[in-house]
């Protein structure tokens, strides 16, 4: 009897040692708290300023794609300046290009402004910044878009490429801008591109000044002013449509042009153009 109870002691002892290796042996169990979306975003900018900071930068694509991709509103000013530092300091064509694309990607008032600070720079990439730039939407850029036309003394390739963006946030707001340029007084490119965001903006009271333009002798600037009046929905514009479809050697283009405005408007094609 004794020696059972010696039997089973030290299988109890044997047993809790055995449990305590295997708690000891344990790694903690250590629940993963992902970080908030805006802790996320700023990461990437912030990694992008660290490296920016060092005597010479490294690996910097990865770190700007990240950016472009991940920096919020909150972020946008500060992702906005360090994406333009990051152009300036790199001499490598896949990062430069990398910036324009994240710049678009972010968009905003700070984004429009870099990019037409990159064009200004008038390297190679200046028709890229451009074209970037053109692509940006969202209401919050208006003001800036007029900005850069004004600066650029409403003219060039910058001015026409903000006001093909002016069009895309389709704020009201810009209409009357938008219809100043317009005037006789601009050049023929400039005319077209403010004619054309005019019909994106689609405020009715724009009829007036695109059915002056029906009269110019820049064709161009007709066929622009005839899109135009087809993405604008009212009685004025389908009548005006109507009349200078009836027009007397009225060329083939135009005729067809008007013939889809007039499609837009009465719903047989899309309301709007891409």
């Amino acid at each position: 009897m004794k020696r059972s109870h010696q039997y089973l002691s030290a299988f109890a002892a044997f047993a809790a040692g055995c449990l305590l290796a295997w708690l000891t042996s344990r790694e903690p169990t250590v629940r993963e708290v992902l970080p908030a979306p805006g802790r996320l975003e700023g990461s990437a900018v912030e990694a992008l300023g660290l490296e920016l900071g060092k005597a010479v930068p490294g690996a910097l694509l990865p770190l700007v794609e990240a950016v472009g991709k991940e920096a919020g509103a909150g972020a946008r000013s500060s992702a906005a300046t360090l994406l333009e530092q990051a152009y300036r300091s790199s001499g490598d064509e896949l990062v430069r290009s990398a910036v324009l694309v994240s710049l678009e990607r972010l968009g905003g008032p700070y984004s429009c402004a870099t990019l037409a600070s990159i064009f200004r720079l008038g390297n190679e990439d200046a028709p890229q910044a451009a074209m970037r730039l053109s692509r940006i939407d969202g209401q919050d850029c208006a003001a800036q878009l007029r900005t850069i036309i004004e600066k650029e003394e409403r003219a060039g390739e910058l001015a026409r490429s903000a006001l093909r963006a002016l069009g895309r946030t389709r704020s009201r707001a810009a209409a009357e801008f938008c219809g100043e340029l317009c005037a006789a007084g601009y050049e023929p490119a400039v005319r077209r591109e403010a004619a054309e965001a005019l019909g994106r903006i689609a405020e009715k009271s724009s009829v007036v000044t695109l059915l002056e333009l029906l009269g110019d002798q820049d064709e161009r600037l007709r066929r622009a002013a005839i899109t135009a009046l087809g993405m604008i929905r009212s009685e004025e514009s389908a009548r005006s449509l109507r009349l200078h479809g009836g027009k007397p050697g009225l060329g083939p283009v135009e005729a067809r042009l008007v013939e889809e405005a007039l499609g837009r408007l009465e719903g047989r094609e899309p309301a709007r153009l891409k």
